[in-house]
């Protein structure tokens, strides 16, 4: 039983609430009356209120997210009909700006916008004391970095070998790109180093390999930066991975060389690129060489062992069905192992809302708030690259097709063209994009190049069969590959 739950609802159970580790680790006193209880978007509303509600916690701290502010709107609403006296104190992304509309602000108990540590804390102790604050939203301070307790210690055995564990040296970002909330908090403030390390070195002994870095501007500073590699490439451990988010165009030549002496795939890089629009880069305060970025996504294609996940965010200001096809394809060139074709969102509190109007933009009006259409794409437009982008992490991303895939832009100038008409054509025959299996992926690809692309059943069949049991223990028959084999 514990006076204070914590808790959120996952995108997926292989994930870690970050922020909810955070405010346990700072409760001080109160530490051991609280406890983290995870859930994941899939799972019934009533069913989680029951969980959290055996434990009879005096308080619940629920952190909200883009990703599961319509299914906490139901948690709350069923925690609050069966259980009123229990007090919902509500923080996260989706909380900390333009809640005061939302049902969730006028049926919790208390709202803490921003940072909450210590502020969630200070709130936990005076309603535990019996003196609950009258006001309903404690806005947080930023909290002095060197002054939080590090939350990794609350990463349980369970924790280490099956989910991921999620770092961070800095918060904060200098960049003004107006679709990221990162953008309203202009300084980086840094954690100092030292105990960082001190308590990687306790996840390592407890058995950790990977490490996912937050930080939204980890290659700000060189020294740091060294340094923090140097630390991982001198603890070398099989099947270890470190992921960082970097900007491209700023990385220098002696963390290129350092990023090179790792080993294959121990460094995951995640590569904001976003657009190769200069108007659009302008329109978001975006500030990026392209050139450079693409000299440096290219050394480290081809000179390094890292494993590049670059990121382009379709349907911003200006941007055309020509100026998207144009940059993907620069991109695409390179042969970044992953692509994250996104859709723009228009997070709460973002600048990018300031484009929002009938002649501008329009947006949805639910999560995750995707732009609909924009001056320069209507919504059909729109709705086949949604689908684009689905496909795409079907077939790219999930690296189950490298080789039947190719042939799709072997003899096409534009490998946007191309996949463009292969997403339209699983479109109209398949009829959605959630829910199709392998096996149906494989059939669909093995038709299109017989059928659009000039390829031979027998070729095709060669190159999804050598996909397919690329992965060992995949057992499943492909009788369409059958029937191919007896023509």
């Amino acid at each position: 039983m514990h006076d204070i739950i914590l808790t959120t609802l996952n995108a997926r159970y292989s994930h870690t609430a970050f922020g909810l580790r955070y405010l346990w680790a700072n409760l001080g006193p109160l530490q051991p009356r609280a406890g983290i209880r995870e859930f994941i978007i899939g799972q019934e509303p009533a069913e989680i209120a029951e969980a959290l509600l055996l434990e009879r916690p005096r308080i619940i701290g629920i952190g909200v997210y883009i990703w599961n502010i319509e299914t906490i709107t139901r948690l709350v609403q069923t925690l609050k009909g069966v259980s009123p006296e229990t007090i919902l104190v509500l923080g996260g992304p989706e909380i900390s700006y333009e809640y005061e509309a939302t049902d969730l602000y006028r049926m919790a108990d208390y709202l803490v916008p921003g940072e909450g540590e210590q502020t969630f804390r200070e709130l936990a102790e005076a309603v535990l004391g019996g003196h609950p604050p009258s006001q309903k939203v404690f806005v947080a301070e930023r909290p002095e970095l060197a002054a939080l307790t590090v939350p990794y210690s609350a990463y349980t055995g369970h924790d280490i070998a099956h989910r991921t564990l999620y770092v961070e040296t800095s918060r904060g970002c200098p960049f003004r790109c107006e679709f990221c909330l990162s953008s309203l908090e202009p300084c980086v403030r840094e954690f100092p180093l030292s105990p960082f390390f001190d308590a990687m070195d306790a996840l390592l002994e407890r058995g950790a390999r990977q490490f996912k870095f937050v930080d939204r501007t980890f290659n700000l500073r060189e020294d740091r930066v060294l340094e923090i590699l140097d630390f991982f490439r001198a603890r070398l451990r099989d099947g270890m991975q470190v992921h960082f988010e970097i900007v491209p165009d700023r990385l220098s030549p002696r963390v290129l060389k350092r990023m090179a002496s790792f080993p294959s795939g121990v460094l995951r890089l995640e590569v904001g690129v976003q657009t190769f629009n200069p108007q659009t880069q302008e329109a978001i305060s975006r500030v990026q060489d392209l050139d450079a970025t693409l000299d440096t996504l290219r050394f480290l294609r081809e000179q390094t062992g890292a494993l590049l996940h670059a990121d382009l965010v379709l349907g911003m200001p200006h941007e055309t069905w020509d100026s998207i096809r144009d940059g993907f394809d620069r991109l695409f060139a390179v042969r970044p192992q992953e692509i994250q074709v996104g859709i723009l969102k228009r997070l709460k509190g973002a600048p990018i809302a300031r484009h929002a109007g009938p002649q501008k933009m329009v947006f949805s009006a639910a999560p995750p708030y995707e732009v609909l259409q924009t001056a320069t794409l209507d919504f059909s437009r729109m709705q086949r690259l949604k689908r684009f982008a689905r496909f795409f992490e079907l077939y790219y991303n999930s690296g189950n097709f490298p080789d039947s895939l190719a042939a799709l832009w072997t003899s096409q100038s534009s490998a946007f063209e191309a996949f463009m008409a292969f997403s339209d054509h699983l479109w109209a025959t398949l009829g959605r994009t959630h829910g199709i299996s392998l096996a149906r992926l494989c059939q669909s690809l093995h038709r299109y190049l017989i059928d659009s692309c000039g390829v031979t059943p027998e070729v095709a069949a060669e190159a999804i069969l050598s996909d397919y049991h690329r992965l060992p223990g995949r057992t499943e028959k492909l009788p369409f590959l059958r029937a191919t084999d007896r023509t």
